[in-house]
Parts: C-alpha cells; sequence; structure tokens
C-alpha cells in the first residue's frame, strides 16, 4: 500500500534508444519533504530519468505515479503545474537581463505586476544575484549562469501547486559558498513539504546532505537508501571502478 506521503511511485521504468536500454526497470518512491540525489557514473541515465519524472520524456514501459494519479495521458500543462526542472544544460542565447529571465519563473503564476516584482527581487537576493540584474545574461560566467536559473526556477517551484523540483547538477559551476547557499535553500524548500530531486557527483555531499540516494549504473538503479548506507567504499569502489576508502565520514580515491 503506498503511504499519503509518497510523492513518487515509479516501477519498472525503461526507456530504449536503437536498441540499447538507457534506463532499464528502475522503481523506487520519494517522499514529500524528502531530499534524495541521483549519482552515478557519466551515462549511467541520470538526466534521462529525471527527463521521465518531468515529463519531458514518455517512458517505453513501467509506471510513473504522482500522489496516487497515473502520469501517462497527463499533458504538458499538467507537468508544468507540479514539477519544476533546471536541466543540465541550459544555453541562454536571447538578449535577456538577468532580471528578465528570473521573471520567467513566475509570469504564469503571479496575481499581479506586484507581487511579480517582488518575487524577482526576493529569488534576485536569495541567489545572491541582485547586483547582476540589468546585466545582459549571455555575458555572465557559468556560475553567474547557473543562479540566474536557479532563481527563475525557486520562484516557480514555490508556487501552490508545483510539488517536485528536480535539479540535474545544479551545482556544478558554483563555487563553495554558493553550493552551501544553494543547499541552504533547498533545505528550507523541503521543510515546507516539497520534495527535491537532484543529480550530483560530489558523494561526500550527497553523504552530508541527502536524506536517501538512488545510486545508478548502466541505467539500472544499483542501490536505494540512507546515503551512509549506499555510498560505502565498498559500494562506491565497484560502481564507480576506482578504489576508494572511507575515513572518517569522508570518501577518499586512492
Amino acid at each position: 500500500m503506498v503511504s499519503p506521503d509518497t510523492l513518487i511511485q515509479a516501477s519498472g521504468l525503461g526507456l530504449s534508444r536503437a536498441g540499447a536500454a538507457i534506463v532499464d526497470d528502475v522503481g523506487f518512491q520519494l517522499a514529500r519533504g524528502e531530499l534524495v540525489m541521483l549519482v552515478g557514473p557519466n551515462g549511467a541515465g541520470k538526466s534521462t530519468l529525471m527527463n521521465m519524472l518531468a515529463g519531458m520524456l514518455q517512458p517505453d514501459r513501467g509506471m510513473l505515479q504522482f500522489s496516487q494519479q497515473d502520469t501517462c495521458n497527463w499533458q504538458r500543462r499538467d507537468w508544468a503545474q507540479r514539477v519544476t526542472l533546471v536541466p543540465q544544460l541550459s544555453p541562454m542565447n536571447f538578449p535577456l537581463s538577468v532580471s528578465e529571465v528570473v521573471q520567467l519563473g513566475g509570469l504564469a503564476h503571479s496575481d499581479s505586476v506586484v507581487a511579480l516584482r517582488t518575487q524577482v527581487q526576493d529569488a534576485l537576493q536569495a541567489w545572491d544575484i541582485a547586483y547582476l540584474a540589468g546585466r545582459d545574461v549571455r555575458l555572465l560566467s557559468g556560475g553567474e549562469q547557473q543562479r540566474c536559473q536557479l532563481a527563475r526556477s525557486w520562484i516557480q517551484v514555490n508556487q501552490a501547486d508545483s510539488q517536485l523540483w528536480l535539479l540535474d547538477e545544479p551545482l556544478s559551476a558554483l563555487d563553495l559558498r554558493h553550493q552551501q547557499q544553494c543547499m541552504s535553500h533547498i533545505r528550507q524548500l523541503t521543510a515546507t513539504g516539497k520534495s527535491v530531486l537532484m543529480v550530483v557527483h560530489d558523494l561526500n555531499l550527497a553523504r552530508r546532505y541527502a536524506d536517501r540516494v538512488l545510486l545508478l549504473c548502466c541505467g539500472r538503479l544499483v542501490a536505494d537508501g540512507p546515503a551512509r548506507e549506499v555510498l560505502t567504499a565498498e559500494q562506491v569502489s565497484d560502481t564507480f571502478r576506482v578504489e576508494t576508502v572511507l575515513e572518517g565520514d569522508y570518501l577518499h580515491w586512492v
């Protein structure tokens, strides 16, 4: 029986391309207010799985339920109302200012121009980009662009209907200070009952922050559980094919 706290219920999810399984028989649950981190080697199928959970890709097989509703007949609007995705690659090729990009996150949801303006200002401050508000987004550094995208999606995910924030490598371009800032914002969000699933490559960060870890390899779910139970030295060594030792609470590669 599925718990009322379960937001996502996936069973036997699969997707193939040119006869090769990209995601193969993946099943898991995601609870409300939970921070789950998705880890695995390059090409493991992490981004593909995230796009399936965002409604961007339709699985070939398996079942995906959202709040105990089958999603197989959902339209794009159904997904957009409930799920906010920050993809791994978000090229910014239009001559928009940072403020205008952030504003895009609230155009479909804000009740008034005044409310939207307040949301934008709050997001700019929260993600430490207020000083860039008038800059052309194409001229920003990689980390600044990443914070701009996070601020845009931050407005969207804080809307009443949105329940799930999907983040595909949100920390990859951020320095240490802004990584910590990002994790603080994520924890604030999960404290309100919304769920976050994020792809990370920093396994020690996952051990520190994740409520649960999904370990994916070759399209299959290798392990699912508390971070310190999944990300052991033995499991990491086997999955990533690099000799790993655990010293205290930290994984090291030798």
